[in-house]
Order: C-alpha cells, then structure tokens, then sequence
C-alpha cells in the first residue's frame, strides 16, 4: 500500500506551488499586460507565498489532504475556498496594519485568488481520478494476514470482503490443538506465518481472538514482532498485558494497534535517499584510500582483495556482505568464531583495518545496491544469529530494517567481540532503540560520532 500521509504531503506541496505561482502569474497577466505596468513582480511572489502558507494550513485543518477526501472530491471546491479566503483575510488584515493596502490592486487581488481557487480545485479533481483508477487496479490495497480463526476472525473476513477493496486477505493462520474445528480455512499456523512474511510482502497482521489465555496473546506479539509488520488486535473481551498505541478505523470496525513498521510514511523514502545520496559521495570520496588499501592487502598476504560473507539483511533476507579481507582464512560456514585480541587468524594489515574500521568500507557498495544502510543494526555471520537468536528473544527483532555500517550501538561503545551473552544483550537494546526512535537527525548523530568512537574505541580485533 502506498503511503496516504505521502501523497497528503505531495498533494499539499502542488497546491502550495498553485496558490503562490498564480500570485506571479496574475501581476504578469493583469498588471503587466492588462495595466501595462512594469512593477517588480518580488511583493507579489511574496504575498503569494504567505498566502500559500496559510491556505495549505487552513486546508489541513479542514482533512483536504486525508486521502478519503482526495478520493472523492465531494466538497473539495467548498473546502478549498475556505481556505483561500482564510488566506485572503490575513493577508488584507497584514496589509491594513502595515498600511499597505493602497499599494495593492484590487484587479490584481482578485485576479490571483480566482485563479488559485480553480487550479487548487482542479489538481483536486485530477488527484481524485487518478486515486480512483489507481485503486481500481489495487494500488492502495494492503496485503493482510489473519492470526487466529474463530468467529471474530470470521466476521471480520465477512465484513471486509462485504464492504472494502482496500485490504487483501493473504491467508488465515492459527495453532489449534487437535479436534479443533476453525470457524475459516487455515492455511497454517504462527511458523508459517513468519515463513511467509519474510518471502511475501505483508503491510500488517491482525489478530483475531479468542485465544486460550493472555499470556498466549503476548507471546504471539513477541514472535510477530520480528517481523517488519503493523500488528494490530481485533476488538474483544479478551485481557492482556500489552499497551496499545492506539485505535485504528479499519474500514469501519475499530481495531487496537499494538506495534507498528519501524519506517512509515515518508520515511522509508528519507532513509533511501539518505542512503544512495550520502553512499554515493561517500564511496567517491573514499575510491582512492580503498585502491591503496587493496593493493596493501596484496602486497601483504595471499588471498583475495574482499572478503565475502553471507549475513542476515532486513526482514531476515540472507545478503552476501563485502570487506576487505583481514584475515588468512574467509570463513562462512554454520561455525564462525569471532575475532578476538592477538588472534592469529588475522592478517599484520588487517589489524590496523579492523581497529580503525577501514575493513568496513566496501559496505558502501552493499548500501547503494540496497541491501543495507549507512546506519542500522550490524549485520552478523549466520551462524552468530542462529546462537544469539536461540539465547535472546528479542534478537531476531534487528532484522525489521535494513542492516548499517555503523549504528547506535557502535557509538555507545557496543563495538568488536561479543563473546559474553550480556555483552550482545546490550547491542541489541541498541538496536531495538535505534529502530523505535529513527529519525533523519539520530541518523546524522551517529554519522558524525562514528569516526571520534572508532578511533577512539579500543575493543575490535
């Protein structure tokens, strides 16, 4: 499903640009050829930017950018022209203190709030038709699959299948102990579930109740949760210990929001181009310190220039990750042991690579292929997330966004050897607060920090 609070922002951006530009437009058409006029077009422009300012606010006040309203365009030209004239009376109440209303033509005036109404209106109704069309061919339809088949889960099939196009039953899914008849066709239970989200695109999982208990509800949230899923609860009488984060109108029937996908809205579109753009330059900066290296690493030992190892990416998807190699062996099998101080795996250069994380480098090109970020959750040796995943619940939790070079836990000294389960505890808290707390500016945080704690830090072999 396409992001609605993206193309609330897209459309609001075009009416801004519409309101403004008709401002410049109008002392073109009515000053300068109507008038023959030859005023300087900059107050105009200005006044035009207020006002767009102003009227994209009024508009929002009013839900024009919510995307039920873009859809049907029923009452758009109503909203709209409040919005203009909310604008049209702050900019005449800011003139009339300023005492500069005389200033201003009233042809002029009413030529570009005219103008600005009907091309509001009119991108208006081209939005609405193309969301139409676009819905029609099941380009806003979230893909949805059911935890639990009793009778709520029934209902629930019934009603959207009965009144939406918006959502795709992907299957049904339940564990139910033997003799068990479910209200709707099963296609598995909670394993299978998981094994679909990780090979099928799935926007959210909704749990339908009843269940044997609550505890049973918790443990289900806990095993979904990693997952890069919106899970939410059917209503029911059913307790349980989890906080929602809030209702949400599910075409019509009220639903609890229990944990929601760690990038939404705009900001998967932010994090890639963060990604692409800042691992574009980077890499073209670093081109020459990278040559160098490579042939160090010839010159200094046999064997490859990289090193290759395969690595759980997001959503548990298995990635090969590159590095320069810093040891005499490139092991990738079910047993990896993890570098520690004076180990005779590695290599007289790769020493000085690893303290200083220059081995990290050739990430750069796993970022700009899209496997992983420049910030996120390190990604580990398979056989490092088979041992932790098996020692801590939550670990599998990490893999809900894209791996990163560098992350929250590297600069709170969480760096190098985990050879102690509390030490990877502690990394994975990290993690976990990084992917609940993402943002462009904690991105540029740890970006800056990276280089004062790698240099700096003393734990990596």
């Amino acid at each position: 499903m396409r992001s609605e609070r993206v193309i609330g922002d897209i459309v609001a951006a075009i009416d801004f640009v519409l309101i403004a530009g008709a401002a410049a437009v109008a002392k073109w058409a009515y000053i300068g050829m109507y008038l023959g006029s030859r005023q300087h077009v900059e107050a105009y422009f200005g006044l035009g930017l207020i006002a767009g300012f102003i009227a994209v606010a009024a508009f929002r006040s009013q839900a024009l950018y919510s995307i039920e309203l873009l859809r049907r365009f029923s009452g758009t030209a109503r909203r709209v022209l409040f919005g203009v004239g909310i604008a049209t009376v702050a900019i005449l109440s800011v003139g009339y203190l300023l005492k500069v209303l005389e200033e201003l033509s009233r042809g002029w005036t009413v030529t570009w709030l005219a103008g600005a109404a009907l091309l509001v209106v009119a991108n208006h109704y081209l939005v609405s038709q193309l969301i139409q069309s676009r819905m029609a061919s099941g380009w806003f339809r979230r893909n949805v699959a059911i935890y639990g088949s009793g009778e709520v889960a029934g209902k629930m099939i019934e009603h959207l299948n009965r009144t939406s196009r918006n959502y795709r039953i992907l299957g049904v899914f339940d564990d139910l102990p033997d003799g068990v008849t479910p209200h709707v066709a099963l296609s598995g239970g909670l394993s299978h579930l998981i094994q679909m989200g990780q090979t099928a695109h799935i926007d959210e999982v909704l749990i339908a109740p009843p269940f044997s208990g609550e505890q049973n509800i918790s443990e289900i949230v806990a095993q979904l949760s990693v997952l890069p899923v919106d899970i939410r609860l059917c209503p029911d009488k059913a307790a349980f210990h989890i906080r929602p984060l809030g209702l949400v109108n599910y075409d019509g029937v009220s639903v609890l929001e229990l944990v929601r996908r760690p990038l939404d809205d705009w900001g998967p579109i932010i994090k890639t181009v963060e990604d692409r753009v800042l691992g574009i330059i980077a890499l073209a900066a670093a081109s020459p310190l990278m040559l160098l290296v490579g042939l160090a690493i010839k010159l200094d030992s046999d064997g490859p220039v990289f090193f290759r190892q395969r690595r759980h990416g997001f959503n548990h998807q298995i990635i090969t990750v590159l590095k320069f190699r810093t040891m005499h062996v490139a092991e990738d099998g079910p047993v990896v042991p993890q570098a520690q101080r004076d180990d005779p795996r590695v290599t007289r250069l790769g020493k000085w690579l690893r303290r200083t994380s220059i081995d990290e480098l050739p990430q750069l090109i796993n970022v700009i292929r899209g496997q992983m970020s420049l910030v996120g959750p390190r990604p580990h040796a398979l056989a490092h997330n088979e041992q932790y995943s098996a020692l801590l619940v939550t670990y599998a939790n990490r893999h809900r966004m894209r791996p990163g070079i560098t992350g929250w836990a590297q600069i709170n000294g969480h760096r190098g050897e985990t050879d102690t389960p509390e030490k990877m505890h502690k990394r994975v808290e990290c993690d976990l607060y990084y992917i609940e707390n993402w943002s462009f500016w904690l991105d540029l945080r740890i970006l800056l920090l990276t280089p004062i704690y790698v240099f700096f830090s003393r734990n990596a072999y």
